[in-house]
């Protein structure tokens, strides 16, 4: 072997190898420190939705909680100058997300059918991204993935035992209960981002409330 190369990877070898932990780490960042390194426009936000999710129609004589919580908060960066004018601007961020909500559903069928709840918990980091359409239709928020840090989440109710245990799987990147997995925010009608007043509006369930508390970094 070259002499000169195996002095480069007895040189690198150390840090490669030492230091699982900060390896993860660094893993974890890659979603966001892309964005930071080219020096892109930062906001800290907040996103809240407080209700239940139902399967079921007909929530008469359901045992849901009605105030349910949902929040996503962090800080999401995005670079605000795309080369065209028809480009959506994209945000994106490692947010923050604790639920503590219901899902109304049914256990039984037919006549023996009778509504039941689902309480989901969870608590992590999750990959998000906020595109903002160029044409003023608002913005889209979906969560890409969760992080090596894992996602504390757990299920429980009143329905059928099989159907808590494949909710509390789907917590919280393919649950109802995650809200902001897939969500249209109709106000969002400016080009970018801006600090201002909460905003509020209503979707089956419950109410969302959506906070740009403040610019970070222009």
């Amino acid at each position: 072997m070259d002499h000169s190369k195996s002095i480069f990877l007895l040189f690198i070898t150390p840090f490669l190898f030492s230091d699982s932990s900060k390896q993860d780490k660094i893993i974890d960042n890659l979603f966001t420190d892309t964005i930071i390194s080219k020096a892109m426009s930062a906001y800290e936000v907040r996103f809240s939705f407080t209700g239940y999710q139902s399967f079921n129609g007909d929530l008469t004589n359901c045992p849901v909680r009605p105030s349910g919580t949902v929040v996503l908060k962090g800080t999401l960066e995005g670079n605000e100058n795309p080369e065209r004018d028809d480009d959506d601007i994209v945000y994106r961020g490692t947010l923050q997300l604790d639920m503590d909500i219901d899902i109304c559903s049914v256990k039984g069928e037919g006549d023996n059918a009778k509504p039941c709840a689902i309480t989901l918990t969870g608590s992590g980091l999750v990959k998000t991204e906020l595109a903002i359409y160029y044409d003023g239709r608002g913005g889209y928020i979906q969560i890409r993935d969760t992080t090596s840090r894992g996602f504390r989440k757990n299920a429980s109710g009143t329905c059928d035992q099989g159907e808590v245990n494949e909710e509390r799987t789907m917590i919280p990147l393919k649950t109802i209960a995650t809200i902001f997995n897939g969500l249209d925010l109709p106000m969002l009608t400016t080009r970018t981002l801006r600090a201002g007043p909460s905003q509020f509006f209503h979707i089956d369930g419950g109410e969302v409330l959506v906070e740009v508390l403040r610019k970070v970094r222009e």
